[in-house]
């Protein structure tokens, strides 16, 4: 039975829902190619919302495609730093060239948490500039309730990654 403005009405499946192996209780009307996703783009550099893709009550998913940059003759195509202050911020890089990130590749993962502030590593915003177009492919996750870090990721870490955003002059005072 389906319930559609408070009305109930009978609905049959072809086949029984629980003949699937792997089935987690809900059946999903939708499967959504990350390659079917366009995001909005503009003249000046445009917020991350602009990316999101799905949101439940307590996350939201934002994609980040192949797409043109800011067409503003005097636009910087970097991102502004900024800080979540409502979200941790988990990067997952599929492919393609992170303009904004030193030293990142395909496969890898960044976490920044809620309110610690972050952005273009250096030289990034030089490099932006001019820039057509990004071929980059990565998915970000944005809950809303702090993650736990287990045991398994902390194997993953890049334990400098936080120096990442500090110049070469920086790193040898």
């Amino acid at each position: 039975m389906i319930k559609k403005r408070g009305m109930i009405y009978p609905y049959t499946y072809a086949t029984h829902p629980f003949d699937v192996v792997g089935w987690d209780g809900y059946s999903y009307p939708y499967a959504f190619s990350i390659f079917n996703f366009e995001p909005i783009t503009g003249r000046i550099h445009m917020p991350p919302p602009i990316h999101q893709q799905f949101e439940g009550h307590n996350f939201v998913i934002c994609s980040f495609v192949p797409r043109m940059y800011d067409y503003h003759p005097n636009a910087i195509p970097a991102p502004y730093h900024h800080s979540n202050i409502d979200a941790d911020e988990i990067l997952y890089y599929v492919d393609g060239d992170f303009m904004s990130r030193n030293n990142i590749g395909k496969g890898q993962f960044t976490l920044h948490p809620a309110g610690v502030p972050h952005g273009p590593h250096p030289g990034a915003i030089e490099r932006s500039i001019g820039k057509k177009e990004t071929q980059e492919l990565a998915v970000m996750i944005d809950p809303f309730k702090p993650l736990k870090i287990t045991t398994e990721a902390l194997k993953c870490e890049v334990k400098d990654y936080y120096k990442s955003w500090m110049t070469q002059e920086q790193l040898t005072h």
